[in-house]
């Protein structure tokens, strides 16, 4: 009776921790969805944290790799989000103002090899559900610094 009972405090004590895992999970498994288009960004490491991203609070997208031409003033972060191919999450921000809160100011020269973008998710997104994310950065030629898609909320189980 008391090993039924240690085995029983043992499975949920598992159980607890992978759901704090599933709460607080990286994700890394991103594709390009610039279409061909060249981008300034070859990038070679990219992280979403935490993943599922929860509303109301701070997510950062951390992308590594070479800059080909400075991020100036004037770009533009779009975050697309899609369900079932219906838009059902949107926000555009000043690139510069969201990398100066984590002290990288414009121009970011091209010897950058690290851009940390937190944002925090807006009240409008569709909670628990598996989203498609396109995170679109343009300079302030409208060249693409980088375009990738993400796929959030996979995780079974995961709650804010």
């Amino acid at each position: 009776m008391q090993f039924t009972s240690t085995l029983a405090a043992v499975a949920c004590a598992i159980a607890a921790l992978s759901t704090v895992s599933a709460q607080s999970g990286t994700y890394t498994k991103f594709t390009d969805c610039a279409a061909g288009k060249p981008s300034d960004l070859a990038i070679s490491g990219l992280t979403l944290s935490p993943s599922p991203m929860c509303i109301g609070q701070d997510y950062c997208l951390t992308a590594t790799g070479a800059l080909s031409a400075p991020i100036t003033k004037g770009a533009k972060l779009g975050v697309w989000g899609k369900y079932l191919n219906r838009i059902v999450y949107r926000d555009s921000v000043d690139l510069c103002d969201v990398l100066a809160a984590n002290g990288q100011n414009c121009p970011i020269p091209e010897d950058t090899t690290e851009l940390k973008i937190c944002l925090k998710l807006k009240p409008e997104f569709w909670e628990g559900v598996t989203t498609q994310f396109d995170f679109i950065a343009t300079n302030a030629n409208d060249e693409t610094i980088f375009c990738q898609r993400a796929l959030d909320r996979g995780l079974e189980g995961a709650t804010c």
